[in-house]
């Protein structure tokens, strides 16, 4: 008769653990700006990666730092309570050694900004704090939405007059979100990164009894730090030798693209529809997060952070003539955190459906209910944290998203909006990230990296 009986694994002392193979070296490389070394408003800094021949990269510990020089005197300056470091920089490319483009976030910013607010508030006012410069009460933190600013930020982190101060972020994107090691040292020429910086008054805001509200802000001290991996002599030259057969190397990851609307300021209340581009062959989710244009470069209103709700009562997506989801999501701020007359948990829920397909760490959210969606009365002076998305995957694996590049589908967003004040007042602009599957492939006989999405 078999024995049902199972030594627990506290008690196998026979158990023998497998060494890790290949054998990797780990060290860390500092990568360097070669444009430069001081850098102001609408700059670009231009990072080439310093990897060794036959070496890896794991793109997912690598940081940047840098330092942030506010030259103002008798004024201090705020950083963005969810962007933090990040809203100085406006648009991120990476660039392959041969010239393709591996991954492209416009208004990068606004992407960091909303992935922050989709952390739980203790990362943001621990981590994100210390790191990046986030806003130390996550939870009940209000972005400055009135264009007549505020009179105390006690929840920002306050960059006293003409002082600098130095952060480190990690960057947010495809390929830095790789599910295998970057073979960067096998690739021809020398990749690297393009931080194109934001405009003078977009990361920073000021008191609205401030003296002086004109910023003056500079970025010195770039670095970029890689892991790096070397292999053994014998690993590196059987990796050459498959390279050298040709069989391609494939790399997936999932990535962000920009695409942008806007609402017009005479436009009136009811259904509109925005039309957005997008070719991907497998699009994951879709989130899109509403400004009022003039808080883009008011010194007086956190820029990045200050999201609207324009009074929109529902939504869905249409794709291709087909309504996702075929009911419109509703959506109803309230005033109170006590009193439960809203109805926004569903607007929640699609919110971290779309951005768990990007890291699962984003399937929270630093916002009590009063500060997530405000009502349309208020939504031209108090922001809101919330986006508007939907999750297009079928599965939890494999390309399994919405194929939106051969058959020319248009993406179009159907809002019942509000009107007047419950508009916003004045333009607004929605920028839609399209988050999709994406693969690098390194071609082993020309050596050369690219991506295909």
């Amino acid at each position: 008769m078999e024995s049902n009986t199972i030594t627990p694994s506290a008690m196998r002392y026979s158990d023998q653990y497998p060494m890790a193979a290949p054998v990797m070296e780990l060290n860390y490389s500092s990568c360097l700006p070669s444009n430069g070394s001081v850098y102001g408003p609408n700059a670009e800094i231009r990072i080439p990666f310093n990897v060794p021949t036959d070496c890896f990269v794991d793109t997912k510990r690598a940081y940047i730092k840098l330092t942030v020089n506010s030259n103002v005197g008798a004024v201090a300056w705020f950083l963005d309570p969810f962007a933090g470091v990040a809203g100085f920089i406006d648009n991120v490319r990476v660039v392959s050694g041969t010239g393709s483009i591996l991954s492209e976030i416009i208004h990068y910013n606004e992407l960091a900004s909303v992935i922050n607010t989709s952390n739980s508030a203790n990362y943001t006012q621990s981590v994100g704090q210390i790191n990046e410069g986030l806003c130390a009460t996550p939870l009940t933190v209000l972005p400055v939405g009135d264009n007549a600013g505020q009179v105390a930020l006690a929840e920002h982190l306050n960059l006293a007059t003409a002082t600098s101060a130095t952060f480190t972020h990690r960057p947010i994107g495809g390929f830095w979100n790789a599910d295998k090691y970057m073979p960067l040292g096998f690739s021809q020429g020398t990749s690297y990164v393009s931080l194109t910086l934001a405009g003078v008054n977009t990361p920073m805001s000021c008191l609205s009894g401030a003296a002086n509200q004109v910023p003056d802000w500079t970025i010195s001290n770039v670095e970029m730090v890689l892991p790096i991996l070397r292999p053994g002599n014998e690993f590196a030259m059987n990796f050459r030798t498959l390279l050298a057969s040709g069989m391609p190397i494939n790399i997936h990851s999932v990535d962000f693209q920009n695409t942008q609307q806007t609402l017009a300021t005479s436009a009136a209340g009811g259904t509109q529809a925005f039309t957005f581009a997008t070719r991907k062959r497998s699009v994951k989710s879709i989130i899109t997060a509403c400004r009022r244009n003039a808080s883009l470069t008011n010194v007086l209103e956190d820029s990045l952070s200050s999201r609207r709700t324009l009074g929109i009562s529902q939504y869905q997506f249409s794709i291709g003539g087909v309504r996702v989801p075929s009911a419109p999501i509703n959506v109803a701020g309230t005033e109170s955190i006590t009193v439960a007359s809203g109805d926004i948990g569903q607007l929640l829920s699609n919110h971290q459906q779309a951005l768990g397909h990007y890291n699962s760490n984003l399937r929270a959210i630093s916002s009590d209910r009063l500060n997530y969606a405000r009502p349309s009365a208020s939504d031209d002076t108090l922001s809101s944290k919330c986006v508007f998305a939907v999750d297009l995957e079928q599965y939890e694996e494999g390309l399994s998203g919405k194929n939106m590049a051969s058959q020319g589908l248009p993406l179009v967003l159907n809002a019942q909006t509000g009107a007047g004040a419950a508009q916003s007042v004045s333009a607004a602009l929605l920028d839609t990230y399209i988050i999709f599957d994406t693969l690098y492939t390194l071609d082993g006989v020309s050596g050369t990296l690219m991506s295909s999405n």
